[in-house]
C-alpha cells in the first residue's frame, strides 16, 4: 500500500509540473502572439501612410505633366513668352527709392548724436 501511495504522490506531482510547463508555455505564446499583432497593426499604418503619398506624389507628377505647369515654368524660369504676349516691366516709383534714402539717412544721423555709452548700452540690451 505505501508503494501505491508513493506512486500516486509521484504522479501527481509530475501532473502539476506538467500542468505548469504548458500554462508557461501558452502564456509566452500568447505574448508573442500580442507582439506579432502590433508588429502588423503597425506596418500595416506605415503602408497606409506610404500609399497616401504615393498618392500625392503622383498627383504632383500629373500636375507637372500639365502644359499649365510647364509653361508657367518656362515664364518665370526660362523668361519666355508666347508669341500674342506682352510682357510688361514695373519698377518702383521715384517717390518710394526717395523714401528709401530718407529711411536711411534718418537711421544714420541719430546714431551719430547718440554718445558711446547710449551706443553700448544699445547694443548689449536693446537688440
Amino acid at each position: 500500500m505505501k508503494k501505491k501511495f508513493s506512486f500516486v504522490v509521484i504522479f501527481f506531482i509530475a501532473g502539476i509540473v506538467l500542468a505548469v510547463l504548458i500554462s508557461i508555455s501558452a502564456v509566452r505564446e500568447a505574448y508573442r502572439s500580442k507582439t506579432i499583432e502590433k508588429e502588423v497593426q503597425a506596418l500595416q499604418q506605415e503602408a497606409d501612410r506610404i500609399a497616401k503619398e504615393n498618392d500625392l506624389l503622383g498627383q504632383r507628377i500629373a500636375y507637372f505633366e500639365t502644359s499649365d505647369f510647364q509653361e508657367k515654368i518656362a515664364k518665370e524660369k526660362l523668361n519666355l513668352q508666347k508669341t500674342d504676349e506682352s510682357v510688361v516691366v514695373v519698377k518702383p516709383g521715384a517717390q518710394k527709392e526717395q523714401q528709401q534714402e530718407v529711411a536711411i539717412e534718418e537711421d544714420v544721423q541719430p546714431q551719430a548724436a547718440v554718445p558711446n555709452y547710449q551706443k553700448w548700452w544699445n547694443f548689449f540690451f536693446k537688440y
